[in-house]
């Protein structure tokens, strides 16, 4: 898997040195609570178990799991993903930041690599995620990465035995290379 950069961070693949990271980070429940399949309380158990199935799920060619990782420090501070369909059209990416992260625009540097990464490098035409509606922040960071909030579904998502609004957002392949003033 392939290491990528922007000014501040490194998206490099994870390795079994993460998982004092991934389990420090995910120690917050502020952070868990917005993701939909962490378990909690999150212990080095589900850190390794987790490294491992990602290693078996990047296998088919078709997932792409990154630490992000400050370049000046190497000090892990989240994940983001992004998953591409078996035709090739289009990809949903995920994303986790630990708290002390939150507010300085670090997400929103890695997720519009992430867009380039997929519409330049894998050659995706749609890329989209969606998040729980009580959590405005992940729609802005996806609104300032150039996505647009495509609507609510009522109750789609679940966390903790309950359910919840999800908002999704998605982006086309033409409309960030308008965005990014790059060509096709």
């Amino acid at each position: 898997m392939i290491t990528l950069f922007t000014k501040r961070l490194k998206l490099r693949p994870p390795v079994a040195a993460d998982v004092d990271a991934i389990t420090a980070l995910l120690q917050e429940r502020r952070v868990v609570e917005m993701l939909s399949v962490v378990p909690w309380p999150y212990e080095h158990h589900h850190a390794r178990t987790w490294l491992e199935e990602i290693e078996a799920r990047q296998a088919d060619g078709h997932w792409d799991l990154f630490s992000i990782v400050l370049r000046e420090t190497d000090e892990m501070i989240g994940t983001i993903s992004l998953t591409s369909a078996a035709n090739g059209f289009w990809g949903v990416f995920g994303y986790w930041l630990g708290i002390d992260f939150w507010g300085r625009g670090y997400m929103t540097e890695a997720l519009r690599e992430i867009l380039r990464h997929g519409f330049e490098d894998l050659k995706l035409r749609r890329i989209e995620a969606c998040h729980f509606a009580h959590n405005p922040a992940s729609g802005r960071v996806m609104a300032k990465a150039g996505l647009t909030c495509e609507g609510v579904q009522r109750l789609r998502a679940a966390r903790f035995d309950e359910l919840y609004d999800r908002v999704n957002y998605g982006i086309i392949d033409e409309d960030w290379r308008a965005l990014s003033g790059t060509t096709g």
